[in-house]
This record gives structure tokens, C-alpha cells and sequence, in this order.
């Protein structure tokens, strides 16, 4: 007991220590630039959504939270990584790949990239040279990838579908509205790390059932400790085809798969490379695989938020505003209001305008089912829903073409174009 609560206790110095860190700092820059980004697209939500700032410190405090638990988790299970020069690469690399895209920002394309290297460069001899050794432990790497997507999968479990972004765009000729979830957080973590020498103050007397990764020379007095370390998380989707709670919840699903499949391989490929390259394989292949499995959906299936034929269909909804009281969901469709029928959102406002101190909606919801509403407001009455429809005539249409993931040399493109034309 005692030595677990010293576990405890040294993993969360060792965080406190990676989040005073001026890397840290550059990536809660660069989440905050994403952020900002974000919320440009948000031309048909309310005003008063929140702030940047408030989505900034919620980034914040989530990865913080995610990142102390991700390191108890990394410590108590015992899941080291041999401390070489080639692993401070990881995050410069990923920053890299996220010049061409922001979703290459994940560790998992930069731990693909230097898992391949390992295994390749390793010293042998071709055509009369002698390759160099890109000395990194793989089994440590894909424990270290599983780890991140374990917490990034909990992280859009519950938090990765609370700031939709609804996107109108036309598809088939048909006017719908789609909507962008795409959440950032910067990670603090306490990577456990195997080194040779003497023992500091941070160091970790093991249990007798440390580590689970096995790579551990006879002939070296091995030390354990944890090491500071920074990263990112991210998540960006995009759907027209599914409830957007739904969809983060598959894709937080897709993801607990994949990061339990990566630490079971870390575990079991120890001193087995073929293993180790079907790691790596996966580390990279499978992520970006359920990537293109969920834009594969959006263009196999029908759109579920299109615009009605005759009704108004709810696009967002204010907090606290009548028509969250009165149980308004989003993409439902208001049929009457008080018996009368509702042609398009003109004829809403009109009705509307009576200020009705009681008010009773006929509402189809999206699969299909009746229901009906009522709100009481006496007695000054009620002559706005606080909701936004889906217009006939969208002043905005995006394409699915025109939302695609950019990279930040795209976005500080477009910022320094924005400039000069000011």
C-alpha cells in the first residue's frame, strides 16, 4: 500500500512538472489557434455560446484531468519505455505532420514514423554501408500510443460531441445541415521511463509485478523513473448521417478497441519483431482507418437532417431558452403550433408573434415519432422559441468538400491573406 500512494504521489509531481514546461506552453498556443478556428465556422449557433476562452480553460482542465489519469494508469500498470535521445523526436514530428494536416497532430502518425525507423535502421550493413541505429523502443512506443487514444477515447465519450458547430451545405441538390464536432486538448504527462545509473529522488522501487513490458538486460542495473512529458489530443468530426452523440460514441468505441489492441501487442511482442512491425502497422494504419471509415458513412448514407417538405426542422437550440424547456431536441421537425400548420420558418415567426401564453407544438422527431410539446409563459407570452431552423435560403452553403481537415499551414495562410486584405 505504502509503495502504491509513493507511486501516486511521484506520477502527479511529475505532471505538475510537464505542465511548467515551455513546451507545454507552445502547444496550449497552438490548441488555442485551433480553437479560435473552430469557432469561425459558427455562423448558425447563438451569440452567446461560449466564449473562446471558456472552451480554451475547458480544453485545459480536461487534458489536465485526462493526463494525470493516463499516467496512474501508465505507473501502476508498469508500462516503461527505454529513455533514449530519439525520443524527444516525437513531438517536433508531430507538430511537422500537422503542417500538412491537423489531424497528423495525433502521436500515433509520428510513433508510426519513428517505430519503422527503429526497426529498419538498425546498424546492418547495405551496399557498402553501415546504416545508422534509431535506438527507440517500439513495444514502449505502441504502449505510449495506446495509452494516449485510451484517454482520448474517454475524453470524446463524454465531452466530444458538447460544442456542435451546425454546417449547412447542399448535397444531392438538397439543402441539409451537418455538424462539426472537433475538440483539442493539451496533454501533461508523467511518461515512465527505463534508464541505467543510480537511483534520484524521482526514482520508483518496483513492485514484484513491474513491468509488464519485459526488456529489462541482466547485465544493467536498471532504474525506473518518470520523465515529464507534453502532447495533444485531438478530435474533429463531421457528420450529416448520424445523431452527432452517436457518432462520438462509435468513434470512442472505434478508438478503446484500438488503444487496448496496441497495449495487449506492446506487451506481447516483446523481443518478437514481426510483432513489433504489425504494431507499428496498426499504430498508424488502423487510426487513420477509422478516419476514413467514418467519411466512408457520411458518403454511403442518406443525410438525416435535411430540409423538410413542409415544417420547420430545429438546427440549434439556446440553453434555458423556451424551447429547451419545453424538450425541443435537435433536428426536430415543428409540424403545428396551437393546431395551425406550419408551412417554413416565416410562417413560425408570424404564428409567433400572437405572444400565445400557452403555446403546444406538434413535433416529428428524426426517426420518425410524434410527440407533443407545451410551454406556459403568463402572462407575458412567448414570441421567440430561442431556436434556430434550418432556413429555405441559407445565407452560407458548404460543400463536405469545403469542411475537410486542413493543415496549419492552410490556416496561417488564410490568416495572412485576411490580413493584407484588411
Amino acid at each position: 500500500m505504502n509503495t502504491l500512494l509513493e507511486i501516486i504521489h511521484i506520477t502527479l509531481v511529475a505532471v505538475a512538472k510537464s505542465v511548467f514546461n515551455f513546451a507545454f506552453l507552445f502547444i496550449l498556443a497552438v490548441i488555442y489557434l485551433m480553437i479560435k478556428k473552430y469557432k469561425l465556422v459558427n455562423i448558425y449557433s447563438f451569440d452567446y455560446s461560449k466564449s473562446l476562452l471558456v472552451s480554451f480553460i475547458e480544453s485545459l482542465l480536461q487534458g489536465v484531468f485526462i493526463g494525470i489519469l493516463g499516467s496512474l494508469i501508465i505507473t501502476c500498470l508498469g508500462l516503461p519505455i527505454k529513455l533514449t535521445d530519439y525520443i524527444i523526436f516525437l513531438l517536433p514530428l508531430a507538430l511537422m505532420l500537422a503542417l500538412i494536416n491537423v489531424r497528423y497532430l495525433c502521436i500515433a502518425y509520428a510513433s508510426t514514423i519513428m517505430g519503422a525507423l527503429a526497426l529498419i535502421f538498425k546498424g546492418q550493413k547495405m551496399f557498402g554501408l553501415t546504416l545508422p541505429i534509431v535506438d527507440i523502443q517500439v513495444t514502449g512506443l505502441m504502449a505510449l500510443v495506446g495509452i494516449f487514444h485510451l484517454m482520448e477515447c474517454i475524453l470524446i465519450y463524454f465531452v466530444g460531441a458538447d460544442e456542435l458547430i451546425p454546417v449547412v451545405a447542399k448535397k444531392k441538390d438538397k439543402i441539409v445541415v451537418g455538424y462539426l464536432m472537433q475538440r483539442f486538448w493539451p496533454i501533461p504527462i508523467a511518461l515512465l521511463v527505463l534508464t541505467s545509473g543510480t537511483a534520484g529522488h524521482d526514482a520508483i522501487q518496483m513492485p514484484q509485478w513491474w513491468p509488464l513490458l519485459k526488456e529489462i538486460p541482466k547485465e544493467i542495473a536498471a532504474v525506473f523513473s518518470l520523465l515529464p512529458l507534453v502532447g495533444a489530443l485531438g478530435y474533429s468530426s463531421l457528420t450529416f448521417s448520424e445523431e452527432p452523440i452517436k457518432r462520438s460514441k462509435k468513434t470512442a468505441f472505434m478508438l478503446f478497441s484500438y488503444s487496448v489492441l496496441l497495449i495487449l501487442l506492446s506487451i506481447l511482442s516483446v523481443n518478437h519483431t514481426v510483432l513489433q512491425w504489425i504494431g507499428v502497422i496498426i499504430m498508424g494504419g488502423m487510426h487513420e482507418g477509422i478516419i476514413l471509415y467514418e467519411d466512408y458513412i457520411e458518403r454511403l448514407k442518406k443525410p438525416i437532417y435535411d430540409l423538410p417538405a413542409q415544417g420547420v426542422r430545429v438546427m440549434s437550440i439556446c440553453p434555458e431558452g423556451p424551447g429547451d424547456k419545453m424538450g425541443l431536441k435537435i433536428g426536430d421537425i415543428i409540424a403545428k403550433v396551437n393546431g395551425m400548420d406550419i408551412e417554413n420558418t416565416r410562417a413560425l415567426r408570424t404564428i409567433l408573434h400572437n405572444k400565445f401564453t400557452f403555446i403546444w407544438l406538434d413535433v416529428i422527431g428524426i426517426d420518425g415519432s410524434a410527440k407533443i410539446l407545451e410551454y406556459k409563459a403568463y402572462p407575458s407570452g412567448v414570441d421567440d422559441l430561442r431556436i434556430k431552423p434550418l432556413p429555405e435560403n441559407p445565407r452560407i452553403i458548404y460543400s463536405h468538400h469545403s469542411m475537410r481537415r486542413v493543415g496549419l499551414i492552410h490556416i496561417i495562410r488564410s490568416k495572412w491573406r485576411s490580413r493584407r486584405k484588411g
